[in-house]
């Protein structure tokens, strides 16, 4: 609600903007609107943004904020020219500082106008220096940007909303350059000395939306800022400078002590969001390796990743399946990530070259765990073994055995943590003739389905992965019975079975 305070506030500072428009004499209205930016109220705290995004604005492109003074000038020496446009450089400053501030506002509305606007401030700038000495190093305002990318990393508000409204300007070839630059700077201050968990979230979500033209062209043209022709940016325009600045920059913030949820979004990312922009992937081989190696989410996150080296890139690691082995476990079946495990898992063994010694293992491996599993977990878990039989014809002795009463007891050894000498080709899945019997009637009856004659048409796994309890109660809400019973024994009397003692109490008439 803006009450007439409020509304009265608000009518000043669009008066004030009107007239400093109107004339240089009226030029100190600037300081009622400054003044009135140091309100915490949303409705005026609007308003006096949006009234500096158009003086400033205006400002900069009119060349009334561009002033070449000497520095040994003194002040009485200067025209009335030079010190209105210090002056009103002075203010340009001011309003900086208090944009600036406002980037970490409680409300989200003032937060993404006043970076808008810092921005806006930012592309003008590189259009049209305010000074000399910035025309003769660069036409793109570093000092005003770095103070915004500072801003965005903060290390006590979580700005990652924010940083997602930043995208919009990382499609710009140099923004995204000098970004980088600061960033990775930043890093290596932190690096030997204390950061937050805030800011490692602020600048994962930060590197997250960097990206790179997929156009294939070497050269980028991209740009905020209009540069002349003598200015020297060739690393600004080269692809391959880019990406090479990208890869030190996290190559460098991957050697950073991560938190495990920040360690997570990493790997979650890695894949398909940095992996492809980087001069060469095999840089990450330590990184994923030593993830693969941490057990639990953490190499279930870092399997994707991983797996792209492994094939792509040529890396040679001859223990992959055997880790990938060890992760199938009953915890497996209860993490969040369990979907993205099941997808990864199907694709890596989805090769039809790899010994059946070794998929038999994870297919009696999975069985074995599936004992414990909850329903909905066993909707993916049976269809996923199902397809890992079909794929490998000589799987089938495990559910087909001519004499099954040779085997007294199970030959597999679970404790094994090599697959291939896990003797689970020389087992059977009598884990899935047991779930034939389970509560759950889905459950059983995908069970059952191994007593059929198995084919080559895999069952589709993509419906599948993300089934829940809550799936499987609708599912069964929506099924409509004539008579659904209510007790074995129909009763006879108001008080339980005919033969209760307290009926002769009672009659029914």
């Amino acid at each position: 609600m803006v009450d007439n305070e409020d509304t009265c506030a608000i009518s000043e500072i669009k008066s004030k903007t009107q007239q400093c428009f109107e004339s240089r004499k009226h030029a100190n209205c600037l300081l009622d609107i400054i003044a009135h930016s140091e309100t915490n109220n949303k409705a005026v705290l609007l308003a006096c943004v949006r009234s500096f995004h158009k003086l400033f604005t205006r400002y900069l492109s009119s060349g009334e904020l561009f002033l070449d003074i000497p520095s040994n000038l003194k002040e009485t020496d200067l025209t009335k020219e030079e010190k209105y446009k210090g002056w009103l450089k002075d203010r340009y400053k001011d309003v900086c500082n208090r944009l600036i501030q406002l980037i970490h506002h409680e409300h989200s509305n003032i937060r993404e106008l006043s970076l808008c606007t810092l921005m806006k401030f930012v592309s003008e700038e590189g259009q049209f220096p305010i000074s000399k000495h910035s025309r003769s190093r660069t036409h793109f305002p570093l000092a005003l940007f770095r103070r915004v990318v500072h801003s965005l990393t903060s290390d006590t508000a979580d700005l990652t909303a924010l940083i997602s409204r930043f995208q919009e300007y990382l499609v710009f070839d140099d923004v995204r350059y000098h970004l980088m630059k600061i960033v990775h700077k930043q890093i290596a201050t932190k690096a030997q000395g204390h950061f937050t968990d805030v800011w490692l979230n602020n600048v994962v979500a930060l590197l997250e939306q960097i990206s790179f033209p997929s156009d294939g062209s070497e050269e980028l043209n991209n740009f905020m800022t209009k540069y002349p022709e003598s200015e020297n940016i060739e690393k600004i325009k080269s692809l391959d400078e880019q990406k090479r600045v990208f890869t030190n920059l996290w190559i460098d913030f991957l050697q950073l002590k991560l938190p495990n949820s920040v360690y997570k979004k990493v790997l979650i990312i890695l894949h398909d969001k940095v992996m492809p922009h980087l001069t060469n992937p095999l840089y990450l081989s330590d990184f994923l390796t030593a993830s693969y190696d941490v057990g639990g989410a953490i190499s279930l996150l870092a399997l994707n990743s991983l797996f792209i080296l492994v094939h792509k890139h040529n890396l040679d690691y001859p223990d992959f399946y055997q880790k990938l082995y060890a992760l199938f476990e009953p915890g497996v079946l209860h993490v969040k990530y369990r979907a993205r495990f099941f997808y990864l898992a199907d694709l890596f063994l989805s090769s039809t070259h790899l010994p059946a010694a070794m998929v038999a293992a994870f297919a009696k491996r999975l069985s074995r765990i599936s004992l414990t599993a909850p329903a909905s977990a066993l909707m993916v878990t049976i269809p996923f073994i199902y397809n890992l039989i079909s794929r490998h014809p000589n799987c089938k002795i495990l559910i087909h055995r001519e004499s099954p009463t040779e085997l007294q007891e199970d030959p597999y050894w679970p404790e094994e943590p090599d697959p291939v000498k896990s003797k689970a080709i020389e087992s059977s899945l009598w884990e899935l003739k047991t779930l034939q019997s389970h509560f759950h009637p889905d459950v059983a009856k995908k069970a059952q389905r191994m007593d059929q004659p198995i084919t080559k048409e895999e069952i589709p796994l993509a419906d599948l992965l993300e089934t829940s309890y809550n799936d499987l109660f609708v599912k069964e809400t929506k099924k409509k019975v004539k008579h659904a019973p209510m007790n074995f024994n129909p009763p006879k009397g108001i008080m339980g079975l005919s033969s209760d003692k307290l009926n002769l109490c009672w009659t029914l008439e």
